[in-house]
């Protein structure tokens, strides 16, 4: 990455831009012409590589959906996100499926629980899919941009937000997808809980998290590659279980949903 790539915006090319926050040494800004908050100077590929070699055991000791423990909840969660999305019960029946940003392939083994007819994934962090392939699961540590085939559905679980060039994978996706393929994306969005929390908002993670978006720049940039948005949901107050007492914390994540803020965006594109 040269030094004009590291502080330009990845997606638009533009320098002008507005601070945002520091958080752990690092600066977020916001990119004047499109929107997108990204890290300022962004990661070098060295830092990345660093940062994914033990991803796995970094973050099992913040959450348990890498675990075999974890399944139930993550099977959960997704299932109301499908849900929440209007995809019908018998979504993924017969599909082939690729989950970019795989980890230790919890939602390969739910795609396979749903009658997908083939279910691979791909995923940066060669600890994890050890992990999954010790599962007996497809999948293996390449780049996304190296794939080929067609697939009916392309996922990408909050995976967008720590691409230094997010737009690649977006074409890229379009390009495998048959006719009126599906991508699905979920993804910390920038907002209303964003700009309450600032600093202290849980996605603002350097290193991990390069480029946030808000929700119109996210669904701009995949209909400049060919999609046409399906539905979304947004859900999450902002808030981490660990330090709001759980009826307080499931109260204002209902607030959040219902009225559209949540600082957590999932996104049915449609390949045109």
């Amino acid at each position: 990455m040269s030094e004009h790539d590291a502080w330009a915006c990845a997606l638009c090319g533009s320098g002008d831009h507005r601070a945002v926050c520091e958080k752990a040494g690092a600066r977020y800004v916001q990119c004047a012409r499109c929107q997108v908050v990204r890290q300022q100077p962004y990661p070098s590929a060295a830092d990345i590589d660093a940062y994914y070699a033990n991803y796995q055991s970094h973050k099992n000791a913040q959450s348990d959906y890498l675990s075999d423990a974890g399944y139930a909840a993550f099977s959960r969660d997704k299932r109301f996100t499908f849900a929440d999305l209007g995809l019908p019960a018998d979504a993924f029946t017969g599909k082939t499926v690729l989950d970019v940003g795989c980890a230790t392939g919890q939602f390969l083994t739910l795609m396979a629980d749903s009658g997908a007819a083939r279910v691979r994934g791909i995923d940066a962090s060669a600890e994890c899919i050890a992990t999954a392939k010790a599962r007996g699961l497809d999948c293996e540590s390449i780049d996304f941009l190296d794939v080929q085939g067609q697939h009916d559905v392309i996922t990408m679980w909050h995976l967008i937000e720590h691409l230094p060039q997010p737009l690649d994978y977006l074409r890229h996706a379009h390009a495998l997808l048959a006719p009126g393929g599906w991508l699905l994306i979920e993804t910390p969005v920038i907002g209303m809980v964003s700009e309450a929390f600032g600093a202290n908002w849980r996605y603002f993670m350097p290193t991990e998290h390069i480029n946030l978006f808000t929700m119109d720049a996210l669904v701009r940039h995949a209909a400049g590659v060919g999609f046409s948005l399906r539905s979304h949901i947004r859900f999450g107050s902002g808030n981490d279980s660990e330090a709001v007492p759980a009826p307080n914390k499931r109260a204002m994540d209902l607030i959040a949903k219902k009225a559209g803020f949540g600082d957590t965006l999932a996104l049915w594109l449609i390949k045109n």
